[in-house]
């Protein structure tokens, strides 16, 4: 078992709901030679330890929203007071405290270039703590794969 208490057959029945997430577990199991019910008690548990959520990708720009990707830098307080506040941001659909140049990293979905300017002018740059941030507009995104089981193995 590595990280997490996940082994090759979690990783194995994570791969084939990243297929497709609505596969039935009867064709997992099939596929895998597991039983249904280990199928499904393994997924029950990954979902249990918040390692695994099945969820509708939804791609925002085909909907016309504004994907944007934004630094946070922070000066007089802890990244986690900052991100706290910024969680409930309905806008706000991933906050990261993170190494390097910002403290924080942000991805937001914005329904026009003027929902995004009250984000950014009127709501971000308004959180105590907020020193600057730097604002990248996502253009056109060139590959989402939401792929994790194989990109590192554990022990």
């Amino acid at each position: 078992m590595g990280a997490a208490g996940i082994d090759d057959v979690d990783r194995a029945i994570m791969a084939e709901l990243q297929i497709d997430g609505r596969r039935p577990f009867t064709e997992i199991a099939r596929q895998l030679g597991l039983s249904e019910a280990t199928v499904r008690q393994r997924v029950r548990r990954l979902e249990r330890r918040g390692v695994l959520q099945i969820a509708a990708v939804i791609a925002p720009l085909r909907l016309g929203l504004r994907r944007v990707l934004i630094g946070v830098k922070i000066r007089g307080c802890t990244p986690s007071s900052v991100e706290v506040q910024l969680r409930n941001l309905p806008e706000v659909d991933y906050v990261a405290i993170s190494t390097g140049s910002y403290d924080l990293v942000l991805m937001a979905a914005c329904a026009s270039d003027e929902e995004l300017a009250e984000l950014v002018t009127e709501r971000l740059r308004t959180v105590p703590g907020i020193d600057d941030l730097d604002v990248v507009t996502i253009l056109r995104e060139t590959k989402d794969a939401y792929r994790y089981t194989d990109a590192r193995r554990d022990g």
